[in-house]
């Protein structure tokens, strides 16, 4: 198989060494880095954040990480970067990126300080807790903290005012994900603070919640084979339907993905929604019930008539609901059993 792609009239450059940090960087990592690299040298953090519908915090966070990873670097707006001279009549944007790792800086997220070492030293000698609490979240995430993020972790503390209990949790939690980043405590940490969610007592119930949903959609993709890619929207929306509003087990919405395939030839969500959906307006709530209904529906179809006979529609015959559910997802495209 060759595969041309169609640059069109322009061209992104990826810098080849970006690329082994794919699978460590989210997705909005991977959106800023496109979006820096289409931008070149120079841009205005406003303009993307409203480019990408991103709040500040996330691109500041994506940034610092290809910044660490060497990928591009931070340029202050009075610096100049190699060769560069300002253009007259142009006011010059506040941040300006490059690739490459000459004036490298590291950019902090705008609401949180950066510490000298003088500061982190003052810190810890004045917070006695401190290094208990760097010891105990090295050994949770197997590995010793550079400067920058001992920085981090002094900022969660005391910026944001987060206890020790609180940081080891978020730790303990990281780690439960396979997710060893001091970077990605610092952004859930961002993240939670900024929905209000400081105590550690909240700070329990908003993780079992997270990893009640991470339970779910895990059901889910193992179910439809959608691997490790992150759901939209409308596919959590799904989710969220069958295992928490409609409170169906991985059997039934198993016995949906199979009415699906069948039907259909593919694992659409929106297909096996609209069985789903059904089956609770049907007031069906385990495997059983669902057995037991899809029979009796059989029966009425066949008008009686054994499985064997001739013309004798197949198990499972889509009526109404479900025609008008095909063609509001696949249009004119036909199922297994003809429907449009």
């Amino acid at each position: 198989m060759k595969i041309i792609p169609n640059y069109k009239n322009s061209v992104t450059v990826i810098p080849t060494h970006a690329i082994l940090y794919f699978e460590e960087a989210t997705a909005d990592d991977i959106v800023v880095l496109l979006a820096v690299l289409r931008h070149g040298g120079a841009f205005d953090p406003s303009r993307i954040c409203e480019e990408l519908s991103m709040d500040g915090s996330t691109l500041d966070a994506s940034l610092r990480f290809w910044a660490e990873k060497d990928v591009i670097s931070i340029v202050e707006e009075d610096d100049r970067l190699p060769g560069e001279e300002e253009k007259a009549g142009t006011t010059p944007p506040k941040i300006r990126v490059a690739a490459g790792k000459a004036g490298k800086k590291t950019l902090q997220r705008p609401d949180v300080p950066s510490y000298t070492a003088e500061e982190t030293t003052s810190f810890m000698e004045l917070n006695e807790e401190t290094s208990a609490l760097l010891d105990s979240c090295q050994q949770i995430i197997g590995k010793m903290f550079s400067t920058a993020e001992t920085n981090i972790i002094i900022g969660l503390m005391d910026h944001l005012g987060l206890s020790e209990d609180y940081i080891v949790l978020l730790f303990a939690h990281a780690a439960k994900k396979d997710r060893r980043s001091v970077r990605y405590v610092e952004k859930l940490a961002i993240d939670l603070f900024d929905k209000g969610i400081t105590e550690y007592s909240a700070l329990v119930e908003e993780l079992q919640a997270m990893e009640e949903a991470d339970s779910r959609e895990s059901v889910v993709r193992r179910i439809f084979g959608l691997g490790k890619r992150s759901l939209t929207k409308k596919e959590k929306e799904f989710v969220n339907n069958w295992c928490v509003t409609w409170n169906y087990g991985e059997d039934v919405i198993r016995h949906a993905y199979e009415i699906t395939v069948a039907n259909t030839n593919e694992a659409a969500m929106p297909y096996a929604n609209a069985i789903l959906e059904k089956w609770n307006k049907n007031g069906l709530r385990t495997a059983e019930e669902v057995e037991k209904f899809l029979e009796e529906d059989k029966k009425k179809k066949t008008g009686g008539k054994k499985k064997n006979e001739k013309n004798a529609p197949s198990s499972f015959d889509t009526d109404d609901f479900f025609e008008k559910a095909l063609t509001r997802s696949y249009g004119d495209k036909k199922g297994k059993n003809g429907v449009k």
